[in-house]
């Protein structure tokens, strides 16, 4: 019985095949562009296209930009509002369309004692709650 060639070419480096070893492209470490990270990482600095993409997925219903005020700004703010006729008076309530100032968000942080009807996309609890305390509304437009 012959010997087998693994145990014939024991610490040969080619096992009988030469520079190029077995295969057609020689020995590249891998067909396609394995070991970029590794022992290739020279050619992925000369070509920096090859080197690792974007991760993660792209978002296609984007987050909306949040753009709030509290109630003590508004209350604050409210006769200029009306001044400038960005909000009405009319008997003993101020009429405001906050999404005609670009908010729409209300937060309840301050207090007022104006009754106000506030048009707003969006409302905090403690919002509704300052506003109705006053005699006021919120409607969530």
């Amino acid at each position: 019985m012959a010997k087998r060639r693994s145990r014939k070419m024991r610490g040969s480096n080619t096992h009988g095949h030469g520079i190029k070893g077995r295969r057609g492209k020689g020995r590249k470490g891998g067909k396609g562009l394995p070991g970029i990270g590794k022992h290739h990482w020279s050619y992925a600095l000369k070509h920096p296209e090859y080197l690792w993409g974007n991760h993660g997925f792209t978002s296609h219903h984007p987050k909306e930009e949040i753009k709030a005020i509290n109630v003590g700004q508004l209350d604050e703010k409210i006769e200029e509002l009306v001044k400038n006729k960005m909000a009405l008076f009319g008997g003993d309530k101020y009429e405001v369309d906050l999404s005609i100032l670009g908010i729409n968000k209300l937060l309840g942080s301050g207090t007022t004692k104006r009754k106000m009807i506030v048009k707003v996309k969006y409302a905090s609890e403690m919002a509704v709650e300052k506003i109705q305390e006053a005699g006021g509304e919120v409607i969530n437009a």
